[in-house]
């Protein structure tokens, strides 16, 4: 009975199968079009039917492919949330979240505060009067061109008024920082607004730097081209023409090192920028007409870093301070007017 039951079963499947797959194949969608069926035979139809499903499969595939692909995109909206609950939405969605300021303008102080960090010589003593004034010597022109007596007390006062410089640029700088507005609409993301914030202290260090300088070549500019003579001689000196009340004005000459040798630097022709180490001397001679001082007898003591020029101004600011920071080098230079040879 088993057997019987189980034979009719499989009867009954490979029936079904057998239909199922010659409806397929006898499929025809267009049997029943008059428009169709007076051009169509039957096994066109049938064909026919076969390509617009194949098509119907493949445009339907399409647009479910595509469909999945598409992203979603769902708005979402927090009146109120803490700065982690932001930097957790930025880290999720890093492109399409909008957080819109309530003040769209914000002055820089409110989130950048700089503190300048000046050089230890500018709060030192060596550019206090009393230092200053310790190095004034009555005298100062009868010693060699390229001792240091002739010219520290100019420089220092030099140095003074570049530290005094520099401290009014920086704060009129921070002033101008300060009142002006970081302008946005929307919220930053961390790493936004530290790149932001390096740009705006990158700037303003690069502007008060270039405008030092320009400072600094404007007043030497304005110097050589006024043709405003040092009261050191540093870079012009006068000659008495023989027999009479006139003078001569000669511009002063250097030596400069130009890698192993030296060559001569006219002070006019340079803008005043020649320079030459210096130190203290005695025995010494003046230079013959036309030719630039030498360190001949060599110097009784040598002052590291410290440069001699046509101008003090200039002069100071190519030294390097080192004999500042080496106490035999200051105890040289507070005692020059005790120096004997």
């Amino acid at each position: 009975m088993s057997s019987r039951s189980s034979g009719s079963s499989k009867n009954l499947f490979n029936a079904t199968r057998s239909a199922l797959i010659r409806n397929a194949r006898e499929l025809n969608l267009f049997s029943n079009n008059p428009f169709w069926s007076s051009t169509l035979n039957s096994s066109e139809q049938i064909l026919s039917t076969r390509l617009f499903l194949l098509f119907l499969f493949i445009s339907l595939s399409t647009i479910i492919i595509y469909a999945s692909l598409i992203v979603q995109i769902h708005s979402e909206t927090l009146e109120q949330f803490t700065l982690s609950d932001f930097e957790s939405l930025q880290s999720r969605y890093p492109t399409t979240i909008n957080v819109p300021c309530t003040q769209v303008s914000n002055p820089y102080h409110k989130f950048i505060k700089l503190t300048p960090i000046f050089h230890k010589v500018c709060s030192s003593p060596f550019i206090e009067s009393q230092w200053i004034s310790s190095l004034f010597l009555s005298n100062a022109t009868s010693h060699h061109i390229l001792d240091f007596r002739t010219f520290t007390f100019a420089q220092f006062q030099a140095l003074a008024l570049l530290c005094h410089t520099a401290n009014q640029s920086i704060f009129d700088a921070y002033r101008a920082f300060n009142s002006t507005n970081l302008v946005t609409n929307y919220l930053f993301s961390r790493a936004e607004f530290t790149e932001i914030t390096s740009v705006l202290i990158d700037n303003l260090q690069n502007n008060i730097l270039a405008n030092e300088n320009r400072t600094a070549r404007i007043v030497l500019m304005s110097l050589a081209q006024n043709r405003l003579i040092s009261a050191l001689r540093t870079n012009v000196y006068l000659r008495s023409v023989y027999g009479s009340k006139l003078f001569i004005a000669n511009p002063r000459l250097y030596l400069e090192k130009n890698g192993t040798s030296w060559s001569k630097c006219m002070c006019p022709l340079t803008g005043d920028q020649c320079v030459h180490p210096v130190g203290a001397f005695y025995s010494w001679s003046a230079p013959e007409f036309g030719e630039p001082p030498k360190p001949d007898p060599p110097p009784r003591f040598q002052i590291p870093g410290l440069m001699t020029g046509c101008l003090p101004l200039e002069s100071i600011r190519q030294s390097t301070l080192e004999c500042l920071y080496q106490q035999s080098c200051i105890n040289i230079l507070s005692s020059q007017s005790n120096i004997s040879p």
